[in-house]
């Protein structure tokens, strides 16, 4: 059996918001998600890689837009990768030559790194109306990327 997720992340990746918004965020997804069979959030101390699992398509360079190649994009991970957590050092694109971090990369589908994220599993609803990421964003207090996460 394979299972979806909603996955909401601050586009600061160190940004983790305060407790009683929180509280505030799993309600509200609660509210748009009613049939989620779990709607929590997760928070660490490093930051880690919030993926989209089957739903992975392609990486692009965010300043040329280049395709970026799996085996590249691997390799700067590993290195990128200490003690548990991620550093998002800023690297030079293989591409242009462009420096950006690892969250910074295009992501199709969209992926990102985070310390916080606000989850919904099966949540039986498609896609998340754009107006309820803007009100998620309003009571967490910060932008968000949404991922959709398929296993």
């Amino acid at each position: 059996m394979s299972d979806n997720w909603i996955i909401l992340i601050p586009e600061d990746p160190r940004l983790v918001p305060s407790g009683d918004r929180n509280d505030r965020a799993i309600a509200l997804l609660k509210s748009l998600a009613p049939q989620s069979e779990k709607v929590e959030t997760a928070v660490s101390d490093l930051i880690r890689f919030v993926d989209a699992g089957e739903n992975f398509q392609r990486i692009n360079c965010p300043s040329c837009n280049s395709q970026i190649d799996n085996e590249w994009w691997q390799e700067q991970m590993s290195d990128d990768f200490v003690d548990g957590g991620f550093l998002l050092k800023l690297r030079d694109t293989p591409c242009c030559k462009a420096t950006a971090t690892l969250h910074e990369l295009r992501y199709d589908w969209a992926q990102g790194f985070a310390k916080f994220s606000l989850e919904a599993m099966n949540p039986n609803i498609g896609e998340l109306p754009e107006s309820g990421v803007r009100d998620l964003e309003s009571v967490l207090g910060c932008p968000l990327r949404l991922i959709y996460c398929h296993l």
